[in-house]
């Protein structure tokens, strides 16, 4: 074999090895790049997922507290009418002498209060019951000891000789110990519900 021969083999065999050599680098560095831009795309949707998280959990937290916020302005809206409702029912009250059936009103509060106490009674009424109070105790053949000292729209105070045992019977303060009944029974005609309390108050 001649050296140009040789030399010929040598540069072919060379020629093949850098041919291989550059194939597997290419290979590889092909590789390279489709592990970075997985890589890549893992993390572009890692972090997608966490801003969307984080917006979709604010949303979630600003949705809540304008439904609270309208909830509870639904409420005191609610609260102020029904307000409305038994002041009114209080104003209407003022006139209850007046009513035909306010005898029968004063003697029921004075019965109820007589069922709590024993041997003479102590009644309390407003100045304008005096008559009709004194009627009512006569009828039912009691000892008693009537008072004209109370400020009231109607009813009486019961109590006991010795006044150890007191029961309130006006008008008033039956609508106080009934307010928050009346509250729900007003709201449950205007509204068809129960009034809830508003959140702090209201």
């Amino acid at each position: 074999m001649s050296v140009e021969d040789i030399l010929q083999a040598l540069d072919d065999e060379c020629r093949a090895e850098c041919q291989e050599i550059f194939s597997r680098a290419e290979k590889e560095a092909k590789q390279i790049i489709e592990r970075a831009q997985a890589e890549a795309e893992a993390i572009r949707q890692d972090r997608l997922a966490r801003i969307r998280a984080e917006a979709e959990s604010e949303a979630t937290a600003i949705l809540y507290s304008a439904r609270l916020k309208a909830k509870n302005e639904v409420i005191r809206a609610k609260e102020k009418i029904v307000e409305k409702a038994l002041q009114q029912a209080e104003k209407e009250l003022e006139s209850l002498r007046s009513r035909p059936d306010y005898p029968q009103i004063l003697e029921n509060l004075i019965g109820e209060g007589l069922t709590r106490v024993s041997g003479k009674v102590i009644v309390h009424v407003d100045p304008s019951d005096q008559k009709l109070a004194e009627d009512i105790l006569r009828r039912k053949g009691l000892d008693f000891a009537l008072h004209t000292d109370l400020r009231t729209i109607g009813g009486a105070v019961i109590a006991d000789d010795e006044e150890r045992v007191r029961i309130i019977n006006t008008v008033e303060e039956r609508l106080n110990r009934a307010r928050e009944k009346l509250r729900m029974q007003v709201s449950g005609l205007l509204f068809g519900e129960e009034v809830e309390a508003a959140a702090g108050g209201g």
